[in-house]
């Protein structure tokens, strides 16, 4: 049976998420998870997220962001949640169903056990939308850090550094460039494959090719570590190392690439579903491209060309 489910990640001043323990009868008694409830047939995700809220804590919904939309099999249920982001409300928390309610860091939740649906959120809560990746290939340096400069300043929150065609000295030296722009701004920086140089120069993460993740034994330490992945067989392996993020492509057409297939939304999407890791949508996708992305289960969009238009 096909179910459609709305979920709210609520929010505080704090950076807490509420969670709500169900309580019995309920299937998975005593399991936390996020607010939130079927959709009824006459009814859109929205309608029931402000519906189901109500109903459960008793406050009205003012401020929220459509999220990320998984799909997952219980049993002879097939359940697509849909998640929304809510900032802001009316009225007092409380519990209508007698369920227990916690304000809680997703990084280190202190209740257990979380609803494995809800395990991805936990993952996925601090990743930005936008994924920026360097294109000094094809613009000079000097207008390529203008444009992060001016990217930054719009809300850019993660870059990660990738040129194949310079020198290793050359790319250190614009690696620390980049480096010196983004750290007073908080702007996480990715060095693409060299572990040795993201920890030399203290980058914030190395990004690891497909041929990297099929390579290594175990994931880098003290580093975010995110994967390029073009397969499910390389989306499962990334999993089991605890890769933090990937990026599938070529979900269209790019220049770099023209030769390739690309994989298309829906293979994007089954791919996507069957892992518990957030996951990037690459290849000729812009900023328009990323409400497609969230709906095809993505987290977001990773871009070299189209992001810095």
């Amino acid at each position: 049976m096909d179910v459609n489910v709305s979920v709210a990640v609520l929010i505080n001043t704090n950076q807490q998420v509420l969670l709500a323990q169900r309580p019995p009868p309920k299937p998975w008694e005593g399991w936390w998870e996020f607010p939130g409830g079927k959709i009824e047939k006459s009814e859109t995700s929205v309608d029931a997220l402000h519906r189901e809220i109500y109903e459960e804590i008793g406050v009205k919904i003012i401020d929220f962001e459509k999220w990320v939309t998984r799909k997952y099999s219980y049993g002879d249920n097939d359940v697509t949640l849909h998640f929304f982001k809510v900032y802001k409300w009316e009225g007092y928390i409380t519990s209508k169903e007698k369920q227990k309610l916690v304000w809680a860091y997703l990084k280190k939740p202190n209740i257990s056990p979380i609803l494995p649906a809800n395990k991805f959120i936990q993952k996925a809560f601090d990743l930005p939308k936008y994924y920026a990746i360097t294109n000094l290939f094809e613009t000079s340096k000097k207008v390529f850090l203008n444009q992060l400069k001016n990217k930054i300043s719009d809300g850019l929150e993660m870059i990660q550094v990738r040129e194949k065609n310079i020198s290793f000295s050359q790319l250190k030296v614009f690696s620390k460039e980049v480096i010196e722009i983004c750290k007073p701004k908080n702007v996480k920086v990715i060095i693409n494959s060299d572990v040795n140089l993201a920890y030399e120069i203290k980058a914030d993460g190395v990004h690891l090719t497909s041929k990297d993740l099929l390579s290594i034994k175990e994931r880098p330490k003290n580093l975010i570590v995110s994967a390029s992945c073009h397969t499910q067989e390389e989306a499962d392996i990334a999993e089991k190392l605890n890769i933090n993020f990937l990026v599938l492509s070529a979900v269209k057409k790019t220049l770099s690439h023209l030769d390739n297939k690309p994989i298309g939304w829906d293979n994007f999407q089954k791919i996507v579903n069957k892992v518990n890791i957030p996951i990037y949508a690459l290849g000729g996708l812009g900023v328009n491209d990323y409400q497609v992305a969230l709906d095809n289960g993505g987290i977001g969009i990773a871009s070299q060309r189209l992001i810095w238009n």
